[in-house]
């Protein structure tokens, strides 16, 4: 069985949180140091944080095996949790959560694969032209 994971989640949701032009700018939120374009370590923050925060209900900065597995069965789901949890203390926390993320997440597949002028940084317009290559417009 295929691991479901924080890289697919955001995958799906990719297309929502990095559209630019919605209300709240999600563009400009992920844009951590105002230059106007997103780097690889911007975008993996932004993804891992939109699916990390919604998660941690109590606000603690760290999911829990029961967090994490909100509304879904168990199974690759457990699996996914424990590759994330580096030491094992029963806890995913945001600094693992992102060490994941730059080590498997989707953000450097997302960002090769958006970035037309090859320069390692996504602009709006390269963001707002992978999106609509892959589902239409943004709306």
């Amino acid at each position: 069985m295929k691991t479901i994971s924080l890289t697919l989640i955001a995958l799906v949701t990719a297309p929502m949180i990095l559209a630019a032009g919605k209300t709240p700018d999600r563009f400009e939120q992920a844009d951590r140091n105002h230059d106007g374009v997103l780097s690889l370590d911007e975008v993996n923050t932004f993804l891992v944080g939109e699916v990390f925060r919604p998660l941690d209900k109590n606000k603690d900065g760290k999911l829990t095996l029961k967090e994490w597995m909100t509304g879904t069965k168990e199974g690759a789901r457990a699996e996914a949790f424990r590759s994330r949890d580096a030491n094992a203390d029963g806890f995913v926390t945001m600094d693992e959560a992102l060490a994941y993320g730059r080590k498997k997440g989707m953000a450097k597949e997302l960002v090769q694969n958006a970035d037309t002028n090859k320069d390692g940084k996504l602009s709006v317009a390269e963001v707002k032209a992978y999106y609509a290559s892959k589902e239409g417009p943004v709306r």
